[in-house]
């Protein structure tokens, strides 16, 4: 069945189009090239790549050792080619690839034995170190947070060096200048101390007792500022993989027919998991834009993260939207963010501002929003946001109708929910009962279907709820309620 009219609009490529099937068809494969352990593993062999370069062009080999050199490459050339081919086959189009990758096919060209013979196309092998620049980018973004987060730890262990090397530098002085040939100076004593400190061994033996002793107590802050500086990047490391932040903060550009939900609140548990019961949006990305977005706490809720992406960034400004890709959306959602000491009118403000953004951005998309003022509404809607939410509207009426009529709360938690029970959805009429009044289509479908039909929305119109004289034409749509493993 096609999907509904009805439905969100989809401005990314739909089933059929050579960007939609590419990438839908290896999600599992996307992951693991976007796995951290593949990116730093593609990074050394590069590495060695242009060790190699450099070995067989100064270094004086012998042919035997040459020739293995010439078998290294083979194998790091077969490798490279299977790691561009696979990240072509996850690409959204070629013309993307081509657009991020232009340098890695031209860096492979070198490493062919036909091209070898050229000094410039060796030359050009050097390239593929430059395609490292959009890696190392992502990772520097990904990390910030944790540097900013561990900004203490790093002005100590900072201090403790520049306290390491000047203690050095003024004992070396005091005890080795003039007795220790290679220290000519009290500049000579700072580089001693230095290299020292960071080598964890003197060039020559101290002469005077002095002199050892400082050596003795370098030695000693040397393996101390290595012990700090592996235990913090370790701490970072474990830090962002216990998040899984190094794969779940997927690179935008990847993303095509993706859902974006701007903002982040207690409701974006409860918006992604439904979103993903939806088949329609089966396999969709979800991309949160929020400078408080959590993936642990999605995890701990319950949500399925494998296609969860963040970007911790302000919805508010264009250039984020932009590289949310706001423009190859199917869908966005803008939460009421509530932080720091904000009124509800600075919240509303911020949520009109990205709402109105990703409409100019991108006018074809299906854009909800969620309010604390209904006065702001009409401003949203006058934007072309197409549905808009009032906090607390829905609620205070629901509580209503449950505290007048008990038993009714397990009617809206069956039908709101598409994990179990019963669902909400729109279907097109069927040819069959096109013409024939509402309540006649409600008994056939309820019949022949077992859904139970509750309105009708016409074209470009609103929704008619239970019109019971109402007859249906082929271009209306029928809202219907159907078992949740149907919808």
């Amino acid at each position: 069945m096609s999907a509904p009219r009805g439905s969100l609009p989809s401005d990314g490529p739909g089933p059929g189009q050579p960007g939609f099937q590419e990438r839908r068809r290896y999600p599992r494969l996307r992951r693991f090239l976007e796995h951290p352990v593949v990116g730093i593993s593609v990074f050394l062999l590069v590495l060695v790549s242009v060790v190699l370069l450099v070995v067989e062009t100064f270094a004086p080999i012998q042919p035997e050792t040459r020739r293995d050199l010439e078998i290294a490459n083979d194998i790091l050339t077969a490798l490279f080619f299977i790691e561009v081919g696979l990240r072509w086959l996850v690409s959204p189009t070629t013309r993307r690839f081509l657009d991020r990758h232009w340098l890695d096919l031209l860096a492979l060209m070198p490493m062919l034995r036909v091209f070898r013979l050229s000094r410039v196309f060796a030359i050009v092998r050097l390239f593929r170190i430059f395609s490292l620049g959009a890696f190392l980018q992502n990772r520097v973004r990904l990390l910030g947070s944790v540097f900013e987060a561990r900004v203490i730890e790093y002005s100590l262990l900072l201090v403790f060096v520049i306290f390491a090397i000047t203690f050095g530098a003024i004992g070396l002085a005091q005890f080795e200048v003039g007795h220790d040939p290679d220290l000519q100076n009290h500049g000579d004593a700072f580089w001693k101390a230095l290299f020292s400190l960071l080598a964890g061994e003197y060039a020559s033996y101290p002469r005077t007792l002095g002199g050892k002793v400082i050596f003795t107590i370098l030695v000693v802050f040397g393996m101390g500022v290595f012990a700090m500086l592996t235990g913090t990047i370790s701490a970072v490391m474990m830090e962002k993989l216990k998040e899984s932040a190094m794969h779940r903060n997927t690179n935008p550009d990847d993303l095509s027919g993706h859902i974006i939900i701007c903002g982040y609140s207690s409701k974006a548990a409860t918006l992604v998991s439904e979103f993903q019961l939806e088949r329609k949006f089966a396999d969709a990305d979800i991309l949160i834009v929020s400078e408080h977005a959590d993936i642990e706490d999605l995890q701990a809720r319950g949500v399925k993260i494998d296609r969860v992406s963040i970007l911790k960034e302000d919805f508010t400004h264009l250039e984020t939207l932009r590289r949310a890709g706001v423009d190859r959306a199917r869908a966005a959602v803008i939460l009421s963010e509530g932080s720091g000491h904000r009124t509800t009118q600075d919240i509303d403000a911020r949520t009109i501002l990205a709402a109105l953004s990703v409409e100019k951005l991108h006018p074809g998309i299906h854009t909800s929003a969620e309010l604390y003022h209904p006065e702001f509404a009409d401003h949203l809607k006058t934007g072309g946001v197409e549905d808009v939410v009032i906090q607390g509207e829905f609620s205070g009426k629901l509580l209503a109708r449950i505290a007048a009529n008990e038993g009714m709360l397990a009617f809206f938690k069956d039908i709101l929910s598409r994990s179990e029970g019963n669902s909400l959805m729109f279907l097109e009429t069927p040819a069959a009962l096109v013409g024939q009044e509402f309540v006649a289509a409600m008994a056939r479908l309820h019949t022949e279907r077992q859904m139970i039909t509750i309105g009708v929305r016409p074209p470009n119109g609103t929704l008619l709820v239970n019109p019971r004289t109402y007859r249906l034409n082929p271009a209306d749509e029928l809202l219907v309620i159907v078992p949740a493993s149907q919808a």
